[in-house]
């Protein structure tokens, strides 16, 4: 305060001698004028309102136009005058400087690097009388001004607001202002939300809660390019941001940074991540109005970004039933979005659990069932990876009906996937021979048969799923399992005539052995030495009586 009182006395001080200059030289001016020839004088200089301050100036600050300008010769008017710019549009500001705010600014004399008047007007603006003013409003003499700013900052950092050529042009001093800047220090602080409410009026933030609003100002104030995500999440890391609807509906239009950050779009293991932009792309603040209905048709209408970069994903699923079931307008139909996610986009298979549980979100009862059976109850309680999860038997991105004939006829084949596989199964100590001994017996032979013959037609004999069930199946001693105790209920399904003996004719899906089903086996080991031994034994006898009659007619 001191150094500006100085600086002022120092100033008037000037003036008075710059006054007295100004007078002897006027007087000097008059006596040529007594004194001059008749016609020597050919114009007459036109004066400000006041005239005869205005004379004064003219004649303490007109100078050399190559010399240095000074901030005093510019303040001797601007400190103090009621003077205004007018334009042709009719409108005016303000000629006077508050020169004890300007000394405080970023430019002022408190500044490290002090800046000269010159340093933002033209370097010959200083002389007077000045140029007049060619711009026909103040707001375009704004923006003129304002692009003196990148002489020193080339690259402005606010780059989301449109730019000076815009006809919706944001310039540098309708946010850090003109003699008044504020310093970085000043920006920093909650006392700026005054220069943001100025424009953005309704966009959805509570702009009362200044403290909020400054982490905002600070992410977007900052970030090296508009476009980055730190950028984006300044606003929608903020809580219960919301996205509304002309129904009604709203999506909650806040991140979660946590989330956002360790998802799959995040996580690359070559190039950069994806940042917002990259699906979000033009976006401007404040942002326009989304042109859709309702939240489900936005989210609809996101699913063309998915394929922006996922193309061979998006339209393999032609004949998905999540596809075909929106092509006849079920727009509840799931979507990328739906199983994925929007943001917090995770591994979809790590965990493998996760697999299921996003199904669930759709599927709930059949996870219900899936949960209590012996597959669900490994994976989600054991976390036994081993298996199987929906997309195991139903696919992912090309999902078939599973009410169709072809899903039915097809379906021992998915099981058999598991449970021929020998090295799998020898870790549960199940057959590995299921498939086989399935297809041996009645109903695979028959159903492998309609498969071969038409696939698409249907079949009403047994598969898989009609014993065991569907997501429901139960370990084999369970007892709420299909088989073993339950067996001939479930024979019954197809069967309703069948008695208690009917269900002791299955041998099961494991080959007969002294372990399993031993009668069976021993049986069958005694066809397997007899029938051979029987056959062996007939072609022995057939053959030495073979022998004999030969030898006989030798001897005849």
């Amino acid at each position: 305060m001191i150094q500006v009182i100085r600086s002022h006395l120092q100033r008037k001080r000037i003036r008075y001698l710059l006054v007295w200059l100004a007078v002897t030289g006027g007087v000097f001016s008059l006596a040529g004028l007594v004194w001059a020839e008749p016609g020597s004088v050919t114009e007459t200089a036109v004066l400000s309102p006041s005239a005869a301050d205005s004379f004064l100036v003219q004649q303490a600050v007109q100078q050399d136009a190559t010399a240095q300008a000074d901030d005093e010769a510019c303040l001797l008017c601007h400190e103090d005058t009621d003077a205004v710019i007018m334009f042709d549009s009719g409108e005016s500001f303000a000629a006077r400087v508050d020169t004890a705010v300007l000394a405080h600014s970023a430019h002022g004399d408190d500044a490290a690097e002090p800046l000269n008047c010159t340093g933002c007007h033209d370097v010959n603006a200083y002389q007077y009388p000045h140029e007049p003013i060619e711009t026909a409003d103040y707001r375009t003499y704004q923006l003129e001004r304002a692009s003196s700013c990148e002489n020193c900052h080339a690259t402005p950092h606010l780059t989301s607001h449109p730019g000076l050529e815009s006809d919706t042009a944001v310039g540098c001093t309708d946010c850090h202002g003109s003699h008044d800047v504020l310093t970085v220090d000043q920006i920093r602080t909650g006392e700026t939300t005054s220069k943001c409410v100025a424009c953005h009026t309704d966009v959805g933030v509570p702009f009362t809660d200044g403290s909020q609003l400054t982490d905002m100002i600070q992410a977007g104030l900052f970030a090296t390019y508009y476009e980055t995500t730190d950028y984006c999440l300044a606003c929608h890391s903020q809580p219960n941001l919301e996205l509304s609807f002309p129904d009604g509906s709203v999506i909650s239009a806040t991140i979660d940074e946590n989330g956002f950050h360790d998802s799959v779009h995040r996580m690359v293991d070559d190039g950069e991540p994806l940042e917002c932009a990259g699906c979000h792309e033009g976006k401007t603040f404040p942002h326009q109005p989304v042109a859709a209905a309702n939240a489900r048709e936005y989210s609809l209408e996101m699913v063309s970004v998915c394929a922006d970069c996922h193309a061979e994903k998006v339209h393999a699923d032609a004949e998905d039933v999540h596809t075909l079931a929106l092509a006849e307008g079920t727009l509840e139909a799931a979507v990328c979005t739906d199983c994925h996610g929007a943001h917090s986009i995770p591994i979809p298979n790590q965990p493998r659990r996760r697999i299921s549980q996003t199904c669930e979100k759709c599927h709930s009862t059949i996870y219900s069932e899936y949960a209590e059976s012996v597959h669900g109850e490994a994976l989600l309680i054991d976390s036994n990876e081993d298996v199987p999860t929906c997309i195991d038997c139903h696919g992912v991105h090309t999902i078939g009906d599973p009410t169709t004939a072809l899903f039915r006829v097809r379906s021992p084949e998915l099981c058999a996937g598991c449970h021929a596989d020998t090295n799998l199964m020898a870790k549960y100590e199940i057959s590995t021979e299921v498939f086989e001994t399935y297809v041996a017996d009645f109903h695979g032979t028959t159903v492998e048969l309609f498969e071969h013959e038409d696939p698409n037609v249907e079949t009403n004999k047994a598969v898989c799923y009609d014993c065991h069930g569907v997501h429901n199946i139960k370990a084999p001693d369970d007892p709420q399992a299909g088989i073993k105790a339950n067996l001939l209920e479930t024979c019954q399904q197809c069967h309703p005539d069948a008695n208690e003996n009917f269900p002791a004719s299955w041998t099961s899906h494991f080959q007969p052995s002294l372990e399993h089903n031993p009668l069976v086996y021993l049986v069958n080991l005694f066809y397997q030495i007899v029938i051979p031994a029987t056959v062996g034994l007939f072609a022995f006898l057939v053959l030495t009586d073979v022998y004999r009659r030969v030898r006989m007619r030798v001897r005849k």
